[in-house]
């Protein structure tokens, strides 16, 4: 890897150890983001983890695969400063360097990545959904959905389902509003979408984006998730929607952690909401008024166990599903 080599450092003993040299400037096998780590490529999984011990790992195998080359061409002992071992103080070096790296990444899971799908890295993957989109049965949720919705309130479901899969959810700036009483079928549509997009969703709170005091709002979408879904939300009393507002049209928002520098990241993540109280947007010039697609239920119900029997069965259908809304949107069009 690129962001360190490995030095053999004579001890006073006369001992040869290997230790790792953190190489100052510019890595393509290394991210960091406001002085700290975001990701590492992994060469033998082919996808980038953004889990920092997995740096541990991958550096200790390469420092021990040399010492084996080593030992073996010259036949001398060598030992070995490993990460994992708090005495040798690498890991400390590690972080210190971290904080000196300041900003070098590159956005992730900006595209959805099938289970079967082959990666490189240029393609910024550090996850991949666990089926395959094709063509396939989807009776359970072709019968739930046509009961719960109407055949125009399912068109909008499956489009916006199909602009994900498509990748063109990013550049769309609309988002979805599941209006109807409890027990209407919202639920059972979003945690449908939240399984058919498992590792590229975040959880919002739309009262907090619209509220007066929103200063960490944001930092739901650090991780600049594909899709946004609250479950049971709150629209009817905005009082600032710049936020909320910047989200759905994708525009580059300044990200505000607790403990943590601001730094700017243009949003890609599609909203998706349930809500039991109408939306009340009251600045007639908002573009929320444009961009906002409700949907409605029906107001008719499945029977409890047909109802139970549907979603378990819908589990095996995802990738159908999946192939299913992309055929819709694609026949609808992006517009």
């Amino acid at each position: 890897m690129d962001f360190y080599r490995i030095s053999t450092v004579e001890k006073s003993d006369g001992t040869l150890q290997l230790r790792p040299d953190w190489i100052v400037g510019k890595t393509s096998d290394l991210m960091t983001r406001s002085g700290q780590f975001y990701a590492v490529w992994d060469e033998d999984r082919k996808i980038w983890s953004t889990e920092i011990y997995d740096v541990v790992r991958l550096v200790d195998a390469d420092l021990y695969r040399r010492k084996e080359e080593l030992e073996a061409k010259h036949g001398v002992t060598y030992k070995v400063a490993s990460m994992q071992s708090h005495g040798t103080k690498v890991w400390d070096e590690f972080r210190r360097y971290l904080r000196n790296s300041g900003d070098n990444s590159h956005a992730l899971d900006e595209t959805l990545v099938f289970s079967e799908q082959e990666v490189k890295k240029t393609d910024y993957a550090s996850k991949r959904l666990p089926y395959s989109i094709r063509e396939g049965d989807s009776t359970a949720w072709d019968t739930a959905v046509s009961v719960l919705y109407s055949e125009e309130e399912r068109a909008k479901i499956e489009w916006a389902i199909g602009a994900v899969v498509a990748g063109d959810s990013k550049k769309i700036q609309k988002f979805l509003v599941f209006y109807g009483p409890p027990g209407s079928g919202k639920g059972t549509v979003l945690n449908v979408i939240e399984k058919l997009f498992v590792g590229y969703t975040t959880v919002f709170n739309a009262k907090e984006l619209t509220g007066n005091n929103n200063t960490f709002s944001s930092a739901a979408f650090k991780d600049n998730p594909l899709v946004g879904i609250q479950q049971d939300g709150d629209l009817s009393r905005i009082a600032d929607n710049t936020v909320l507002n910047s989200i759905v049209s994708h525009e580059t928002l300044a990200v505000n952690e607790k403990y943590r520098s601001a730094y700017p990241m243009r949003m890609n993540t599609f909203l998706f909401m349930g809500t039991n109280a109408p939306v009340k947007i009251t600045d007639a010039k908002s573009g929320l008024i444009r961009r906002l697609i409700d949907v409605i239920p029906t107001g008719q119900t499945i029977e409890q166990d047909l109802y139970h029997e549907l979603v378990e069965r819908m589990d095996f259908e995802l990738g159908a599903i999946a192939k299913r809304c992309l055929d819709r949107y694609r026949a609808m069009g992006k517009n």
